[in-house]
């Protein structure tokens, strides 16, 4: 869940450089270099949400002995199916983000910013940050040299 996490927080952060409007090239450039980046984690989330083990992962933390962690049979269900849903919405969001660059840049401030406050809004805490659930390791180093292809990515989940 932490290499999650991190791919939720690197989205968002990613996000926070996104130009307010996409009128000039450079801001379309600018723009689809970011998007590229967002689909690169996009990427990464996928390879470790849609992994066979996954699911049995989540399941270690309905008998976890950590404070705040342990989670009941149908919250594990609801986390996996919103993980799920998570990586639908996003392929969908990109994909429309670089057709507004293209072809509707005028309604660009309308969408940019609802992916930052949709990830906080479905997996933040009250304060903003991740829910506990994200700090934990589900994933062991071997595991996560076998799922995930991007090195940059790796070697960041490594440290």
């Amino acid at each position: 869940m932490k290499h999650i996490g991190w791919c939720l927080d690197r989205i968002q952060d990613v996000m926070g450089s996104i130009p307010k409007e996409v009128i000039s090239e450079g801001d379309k450039e600018k723009a689809n270099r970011i998007l590229d980046e967002v689909q690169k984690y996009a990427d990464t989330l996928v390879q470790i949400i849609r992994n066979h083990d996954f699911r049995n992962r989540l399941h270690q933390l309905e008998n976890t002995q950590i404070e705040g962690i342990k989670l009941q049979a149908r919250e594990v269900e609801e986390l996996f199916k919103d993980l799920e849903h998570m990586l639908y919405w996003l392929d969908l969001y990109i994909k429309e983000l670089r057709e507004m660059i293209l072809n509707r840049p005028e309604q660009w401030y309308r969408k940019r910013d609802l992916l930052v406050h949709t990830i906080d809004e479905k997996f933040g805490g009250e304060r903003g940050e991740l829910r506990k659930v994200f700090q934990i390791t589900l994933h062991t180093q071997e595991e996560l040299q076998r799922i995930v292809t991007s090195e940059e990515h790796l070697a960041e989940l490594l440290k």
